[in-house]
């Protein structure tokens, strides 16, 4: 599962539902809206993941579903199962699609 969230972190992410409009989490909930979150392993994808994760736990928002494309340009099969393994770690559902070789994983 992803770590917890540190203070410091809840508390940027609380700065920036403030910025937003702080009644946006709970219309999500009370609408079930349903994320698709495109995740590329960066470091930003990677903060939004951490977002959605503070969001379900704070506001009971949707489970976001996460998906990957490699599109098989270069071999990078290492950073690949690291990328599956974090996937995996999240608990939310996910699809990581290898376009290069047909390859489509989903849990």
């Amino acid at each position: 599962m992803i770590p917890e969230i540190p203070t410091s972190i809840s508390k940027l992410f609380e700065a920036a539902l403030a910025r937003m409009g702080n009644n946006i989490p709970a219309f999500w909930a009370k609408n079930k809206t349903q994320f698709l979150i495109a995740y590329s392993g960066g470091k930003d994808s990677s903060i939004l993941v951490l977002f959605f994760n503070y969001l379900k736990e704070r506001y009971h928002i949707q489970t976001p579903t996460l998906f990957y494309l490699s599109h098989g340009i270069r071999s990078i099969e290492t950073e690949e199962n690291e990328l599956i393994q974090f996937l995996k770690s999240t608990g939310f559902p996910f699809h990581f699609v290898k376009k290069k070789s047909q390859i489509f994983l989903s849990n």
